[in-house]
């Protein structure tokens, strides 16, 4: 026969399995996630990963090799900026049911998204173990 603390237990043991599934499949998400911006004259096209890292910088056309160096740099600082600020954005709506005040962990590596979740998948199992 089942005891109410041990029904509450595996109810709250289920609502902590939901969560590390949410968890996993935001980690995925924003592991896979680009975001590409161009120019407003599209001469330059950044693309960051879902952490805002750079993965790709395209030069449209020949018109960019007629611009000042400084004025080039300008261009490419403001279309990666704008792209990493989409980013983040994306990020943090992924992440808005999912973490404490909806914010993607700044820390945490994307890059191995299947070594992250099985990082979690311990942590939950630990807290787990420690409950029973």
């Amino acid at each position: 026969m089942s005891t109410p603390l041990h029904n509450e237990l595996a109810t709250a043991l289920a609502e902590l399995r939901e969560q590390q599934e949410k968890i996993a499949a935001a980690v995925d998400t924003v592991a896979n996630a680009t975001t590409t911006v161009a120019a407003e004259d599209r001469m330059v096209e950044a693309t960051v990963d879902g952490q805002g890292k750079l993965v790709e910088l395209k030069f449209n056309g020949r018109r960019w090799r007629d611009l000042a160096p400084k004025e080039l740099a300008s261009r490419l600082v403001e279309v990666i900026g704008k792209a990493q600020e989409q980013a983040a954005s994306a990020s943090a709506a992924v992440f808005a049911g999912v973490m404490p005040g909806g914010a993607a962990p700044s820390v945490v590596d994307f890059s191995d998204p299947a070594a992250l979740n099985a990082e979690i998948a311990a942590m939950f199992d630990a807290a787990v173990k420690e409950w029973r």
